[in-house]
């Protein structure tokens, strides 16, 4: 009887325990930003705490002018990869307020090439950046229906900048290449700081 009465208790206890647990809540979905630029984002924690990570510009192009005579080619990559934590509270029904902040790193390649064969002529330019940065997350969540959300940003940021360009050109330097290390940074908000993004809540 005192083994089942122990039993039943634990059992009780357990059952509180999980249900002052605050509900777990999950959200997927995409972000754009400048209009051009897009990426994904997954949320996970509770209703008013939650873990962000979001993939954000993941943008590249490839652009071929090449003729017979003449090649000219362009290539450029990016990705800015996020991880933060946002806090929500209620505003009004189907509105909450969003604030929070992320840490990030981005990564962006671009490479030109332009040769003249008529002319023996060539060049080339090669730039790889690495962007870590941090940014403030100030939002808007618009809930359609108890599924889906529709969420704005703004994301006031630092990020500091530390890469290489890389050029080689036949009449300067003897054809050799040159290697320059860039460095700088940026901060601010501007309107490539807003972001959007619907997501699914499951």
């Amino acid at each position: 009887m005192r083994k089942s009465l122990l039993v039943l208790l634990s059992l009780s206890m357990s059952y509180c325990l999980m249900a002052q647990e605050p509900a777990k809540q999950q959200e997927a979905g995409l972000t754009f930003y400048n209009l051009n630029g897009f990426g994904l984002t997954y949320r996970t924690g509770t209703e008013q705490s939650l873990w962000r990570f979001n993939t954000l510009a993941i943008s590249g192009g490839n652009t071929d002018n090449s003729t017979s005579s003449a090649v000219n080619k362009q290539t450029n990559a990016s990705v800015t990869i996020k991880v933060g934590k946002e806090y929500r509270e209620k505003l009004v029904d189907k509105l909450e307020l969003r604030y929070g902040a992320d840490v990030s790193l981005g990564y962006r390649h671009s490479k030109l090439e332009v040769e003249t064969t008529s002319t023996n002529y060539y060049r080339s330019i090669n730039r790889t950046a690495f962007e870590p940065g941090v940014n403030m997350v100030i939002g808007l969540n618009y809930m359609i229906n108890e599924n889906l959300v529709i969420g704005a940003e703004l994301l006031p940021a630092f990020n500091y900048s530390l890469g290489t360009t890389k050029e080689k050109e036949t009449n300067v330097n003897n054809g050799n290449e040159v290697k320059t290390d860039n460095s700088g940074y940026n901060y601010g908000l501007s309107n490539g700081s807003a972001l959007l993004s619907i997501a699914f809540r499951f």
